[in-house]
């Protein structure tokens, strides 16, 4: 049993004959408690060399069992020799996964039945939504949904044990992509939404509710969910004439979607309070969590994650290429991925305790690149091109609320409307953005030349791009065309 290892808090001199202590231990384990696997991960946080030690440890020691159990229960590894055996790696490295081949979600999607492992049974079925690419289902297992609860239930104790009130929290669930995975709570959460009148007037009555649930708070303290849902919601309390500190929350956690400085600035100062962005996905039990102020994400550690130059696939230890993530036995099981590219655009920062971290750039697809003396060089990222736009009060956004007839906007919490393409022609390349405004351009002339150079200037300074000396040297054109409402008729940007 996993529980009977255990880590002691001294001074190790000898960190190689730590891990090599550790690693041998722990390949001696039969059964891995939730518990204490938990328990584990816990010792693995810090900075000194032994955490991070620690932490590759129990990584390689979850890709063993997620790759055994992969080759033996799902036809796509089955059938392919590489996962038959781990790659050999150093005890004080991190987990080398460079022998197998990197996975997309076409791959997948091809191939879907082969993904699904046959000793685990079905509990349900999620999707995703298909903004980024091709849908895909994701199924859960009765077996993997009942680790995740016990693990992170056993996180959870310490703060059940504190004799504090257990805090009631409001949630705004995503409903776009199925049911979702069930998740143990510190305290008790209600749900409501935004999407429709009533909903939303049920979530203020709900935050403005007085309960009196022994051993609970007695008011809302937590606000959770998709980051345009909480946007909207704020803005509407905000037209009602609540001051929202009043509230006194404890935090606002959110997840799902790019959230520009702007708007995280203006959540922050309504609800006076930290504000806590979960970078998630459908396809993977956790995701990674953004360090105020840095807007840096930390991934979780019962996630291997990778960035890889889009072009080789090579491994990045920093710099800019894609995110791959490996889900890790047994939090998933009936739907192994291993090395899987969902699209994600990042940026690699070096860490001291074998974290990653990264910032989030975007989508690859979104990105805007050029091909020169056969290296690729990048000349726009969407996420900072978007945080740029989020600022401009000018540019229309989509009008994610119709339904809500109590809000007097609608809007807030969309997503610039806009459209961004490259094309080279001599040697040329020409960027082409298009905005719409909401006003007529012909009518403000001055303010679309100021826009312009702002945005253009704002672009040139992002880190990690050629724009600015390309520009310099005539080899790069950047056009902002200005739409009126209602002009812009290309495809446009729905997902940063």
């Amino acid at each position: 049993m996993l529980n009977s290892l255990e880590i002691e808090p001294r001074d190790h001199t000898d960190l190689r004959t730590f891990a090599e202590e550790l690693t041998g231990r722990l390949n001696a384990v039969a059964e891995i408690d939730p518990a204490a696997l938990m328990d584990l991960f816990r010792a693995s946080e810090g900075f000194h060399d032994a955490n991070r030690l620690i932490l590759f440890a129990l990584q390689k020691f979850l890709l063993k069992w997620t790759v055994g159990h992969a080759y033996k229960h799902t036809k796509f590894y089955g059938k392919n020799p590489a996962y038959a055996s781990l790659p050999s790696n150093e005890v004080d490295a991190a987990p080398d996964l460079s022998a197998w081949p990197i996975i997309s979600r076409t791959v997948i999607s091809e191939n879907f039945e082969e993904f699904i492992a046959d000793d685990v049974q079905l509990r349900s079925t999620c999707h995703t939504s298909g903004t980024t690419g091709q849908p895909m289902d994701v199924y859960k297992s009765f077996e993997e949904v009942r680790f995740i609860n016990d693990y992170f239930s056993h996180m959870f104790r310490s703060f059940l044990k504190s004799g504090r009130p257990k805090p009631l929290s409001l949630s705004f669930p995503n409903f776009y992509h199925g049911v979702a995975v069930p998740m143990p709570s510190i305290g008790m959460s209600f749900v409501s939404g935004v999407t429709d009148d009533t909903l939303i007037q049920d979530a203020r009555r709900v935050l403005d509710t007085t309960y009196h649930f022994k051993g609970y708070d007695s008011r809302i303290r937590i606000l959770g969910g998709l980051g345009h849902h909480i946007l909207f919601f704020t803005s509407y309390l905000l037209e009602q004439g609540v001051d929202l500190s009043t509230y006194r929350m404890e935090c606002i956690n959110l997840t799902g979607g790019f959230l520009s400085v702007q708007m995280f600035e203006f959540l922050r100062d309504a609800w006076k309070c930290p504000i806590n962005i979960r970078f998630s996905m459908t396809e993977t039990i956790g995701g990674a969590t953004c360090i105020e102020p840095t807007s840096r994400f930390v991934l979780d550690p019962h996630l291997i994650g990778e960035v890889v130059d889009v072009d080789t696939g090579g491994s990045l230890l920093e710099g800019v290429g894609a995110l791959v993530l490996t889900n890790l036995y047994p939090f998933v099981q009936m739907q192994p991925l291993i090395r899987y590219q969902n699209g994600d655009l990042v940026r690699r920062i070096p860490s001291a305790n074998g974290r990653v971290v990264f910032d989030f750039l975007g989508r690859v697809k979104n990105a805007l690149t050029r091909m020169k003396d056969g290296k690729r060089e990048w000349l726009l990222f969407s996420a900072p091109l978007n945080n740029t736009l989020a600022a401009i009060p000018d540019i229309r956004v989509y009008d994610w609320f119709a339904n809500v007839r109590t809000a007097k906007d609608r809007t807030v919490g969309s997503l610039p409307i806009m459209s961004v393409r490259a094309e080279e022609s001599g040697g040329v390349v020409t960027i082409k953005l298009s905005l719409e405004l909401r006003y007529a351009p012909h009518l403000h002339r001055k303010r679309c030349d100021q826009l312009r150079r702002e945005i253009i200037a704002a672009m040139r300074a992002v880190p990690d791009t050629v724009l600015s000396t390309a520009m310099d040297a005539n080899e790069v054109v950047f056009d902002i065309l200005f739409c009126g409402p209602e002009q812009l008729n290309e495809p446009i940007v729905i997902k940063i």
